[in-house]
């Protein structure tokens, strides 16, 4: 299964808009082709404050192309697409492609939630370990979110995400702190995290996203 990350610059006048339109896309034009995923806003990360974000999941690459065919024989869509393109979008800024690996949970698409997505650089001696370690945290419970390994993007060829899911900041901060104190749960996760630090050789970026 791979994820596809579809980001757009919005000029910060047109925010409120660009929301609304989204939102009536997401009840109305979705369904039509079958289209899923999560519509976000980014509250923190390494670019400009008004990034969106359009994230969904296909079995492969050709499945997600047929979805975007399918576009163009659909006057619901192409009248939607009018009005954002013509009143809200102001740049499409990139597309990034991640094979999700294990677990393969469905990601959590209430409105409020956080999505706290920490990347990290593995060397290409060992990707293989850092995937077959990956897939060791569905063994972990209590521990929500994915597992990543970007495909395509800006960034390093080899880049894993580490993608969790939160009520608050202040829920994500109270599991790093039941890490450090090997509290509820917190000492499996930190085992596996400890391991996970001897395989890659940098932490990258940090970004944190809020379903609307």
């Amino acid at each position: 299964m791979i994820e596809i990350r579809s980001t757009y610059l919005i000029k910060l006048q047109n925010i409120p808009g660009a929301l609304d339109s989204w939102k009536i896309s997401r009840e109305k034009v979705w369904p039509l082709l079958n289209w899923s995923g999560r519509l976000q806003q980014m509250l923190h990360g390494h670019t400009q404050q008004s990034l969106f974000v359009w994230s969904s999941e296909w079995n492969n690459l050709g499945e997600w192309e047929a979805s975007m065919a399918r576009t163009k024989d659909s006057p619901e869509f192409q009248e939607w697409y009018r009005d954002i393109q013509d009143k809200f979008l102001a740049y499409g800024s990139e597309r990034e492609i991640f094979s999700v690996l294990d677990p393969v949970q469905s990601p959590d698409i209430t409105p409020g939630k956080l999505e706290v997505r920490s990347s990290y650089v593995v060397p290409l001696s060992k990707v293989r370990l850092a995937q077959e370690h990956m897939r060791k945290r569905s063994d972990i419970e209590d521990w929500s979110g994915q597992c990543l390994q970007m495909l395509h993007g800006k960034a390093a060829q080899t880049i894993f995400v580490l993608s969790t899911t939160h009520d608050s900041l202040a829920d994500w901060e109270l599991g790093i702190k039941q890490m450090a104190n090997n509290k509820s749960g917190g000492q499996a996760r930190q085992a596996w995290f400890d391991e996970w630090i001897n395989i890659v050789d940098f932490g990258g970026s940090r970004e944190i996203y809020r379903n609307f």
